[in-house]
């Protein structure tokens, strides 16, 4: 695990990068001073690299979630084996050590808004990364030359330490006195330092409800303490636009689509969701999201879950008006207003004994509305879906069906999918449509992916320490037990 502990600097990582973030800065720097790298350079690199694990995250779990599929049979969505690699080279060589370098600069010169910046950061990865693998090294990689063979933490510790820098950054960031502060280095909120407050506040409450069956009914208290903190707008969500030179890994892969190069497209399992075969009305969404290939087919289709078959929807950005999420510049979402409501909705509806009530209905209309006021669904339409008696059933008919279905469309190529649907155990009669894909991977013998497989590098260089957490690819994690 020698990756953790290796210094580099900005321009060192922007090599190893499939795409440059440096048309994201306006500063200078000395690529041979690795060890003096300035704060506004790595506030860049460290949100750069934050954006681009999220999509990691997403372009594979989101095929075991079935928002998308892969256009040959028994591809990923198959719920093949998986290491998820990159995320795992990206936290241990480009998030911890910069961002502890980041905090030590930060205490150094009095400039406790950085240092809260990047722990909001660490906790967001340490959470992508407990996702994918449950136990991972945190507390013993110190990015020194010292500890080649970390131990790993339990999936219970990372938990307390994400919740443990969430509250340091959320002080740290409060402070008023910074020497140096933010500005447009800060390529997500441009130094408005009260939105990243909110950003850890809305991820304490995410968190929370990720390991609320450990701690029962109290932790419902204190998500909707932490999302009264949070993000209450769109314009609040955290999230990277990306440029005309550093494109959206959205849009590259919308441009290999248009190019005949194509590997995934849209999962059958979101298009029945959307094109009225389960809900018996069109969300207004999918024309906005998707381009069918057959103007003749008024149905949005999908690919068949491990099938490689059947679909007539592909991504498509060659208007702006096909494939919101493909734009050029559209965002890459990491924690959004609609997020939050949904978290508050589930959180209201649990805390009520798992029944509809009004504070859960009106968190989870406002969820749908926020989602599609930010992909640009005209008015109207809005009120046409939340009002319809199959989307909005009352107050006290609400059911977690409800809630789940519409926080899955929300959060399209969002990783934090895969959690919601492997704590409600890939129920189908709560996500509607979710089927065991064809050609499904013989190892799970029939059950559902649970984890990802440590990366062979780790295995590799820190082999007694990943054997001795390894567990097999349908064994539920900590979390969901």
């Amino acid at each position: 695990m020698r990756n953790i502990y290796l210094k580099i600097s900005f321009w060192s990582m922007l090599l190893m990068s499939l795409v440059s973030c440096s048309d994201f800065l306006d500063v200078n720097t000395d690529p041979n001073k690795t060890a003096d790298a300035s704060l506004n350079t790595l506030t860049p690199t460290l949100l750069f690299f934050t954006a681009n694990n999220t999509h990691i995250s997403a372009n594979i779990s989101n095929q075991y979630c079935q928002q998308i599929g892969g256009v040959a049979a028994g591809s990923t969505d198959s719920q093949l084996r998986n290491t998820y690699a990159g995320l795992w080279t990206n936290i241990y060589l480009n998030i911890i050590p910069n961002a502890n370098a980041m905090i030590k600069k930060a205490e150094s010169t009095n400039s406790p808004h950085y240092s809260g910046i990047a722990k909001v950061i660490i906790a967001y990865n340490l959470g992508l990364g407990t996702s994918v693998w449950e136990n991972i090294a945190y507390s013993t990689a110190d990015n020194q030359l010292s500890n080649l063979t970390p131990a790993y933490d339990t999936q219970e510790s990372i938990y307390k330490s994400i919740q443990k820098l969430l509250d340091e950054a959320i002080v740290e960031l409060g402070k008023t006195e910074s020497i140096s502060k933010p500005n447009t280095d800060d390529i997500v909120f441009k130094g408005t330092i009260a939105n990243w407050i909110k950003t850890a506040y809305t991820l304490k409450a995410r968190y929370l409800l990720h390991t609320s069956k450990k701690s029962g009914a109290a932790s419902y208290d204190a998500i909707m303490d932490a999302l009264s903190k949070g993000i209450k707008a769109n314009t609040e969500d955290f999230q990277l636009v990306y440029t005309d030179k550093n494109f959206n890994p959205l849009h590259s892969i919308a441009l290999a689509n248009n190019t005949g190069n194509v590997t995934t497209t849209f999962s059958a399992t979101l298009m029945n969701m959307m094109n009225g075969a389960i809900q018996d009305i069109v969300d207004p969404r999918v024309s906005l999201m998707a381009y069918k290939t057959s103007a003749t087919d008024p149905i949005y289709k999908g690919v068949n879950p491990g099938a490689g078959s059947g679909s007539t929807t592909v991504y498509n950005d060659k208007t702006n008006f096909y494939g919101w999420h493909y734009k050029l510049l559209a965002p890459l979402q990491m924690v959004t207003f609609s997020e939050a409501k949904f978290i508050e909705s589930e959180a209201q509806y649990l805390k009520n004994g798992s029944k509809g009530n009004t504070a859960s209905h009106t968190a989870y209309i406002e969820g749908i509305k926020a989602n599609m006021n930010k992909i640009g669904v005209a008015a109207s339409d809005i009120t046409i879906f939340t009002e319809h008696p199959i989307v909005n059933p009352g107050a006290d008919n609400l059911t977690i069906t409800h809630i789940m279905i519409e926080k899955y469309k929300a959060l399209y190529m969002n990783p934090e999918v895969w959690n919601d649907i492997r704590r409600y155990n890939y129920d189908s009669n709560i996500f509607t449509g979710l089927i065991l894909p064809a050609n499904h991977n013989q190892d799970l013998n029939g059950n559902w992916i649970q984890r990802g497989a440590y990366p062979d590098s780790e295995v590799s260089r820190n082999g007694e320490v990943a054997t001795q957490n390894f567990k097999t690819l349908d064994t539920k994690m900590w979390i969901f037990n």
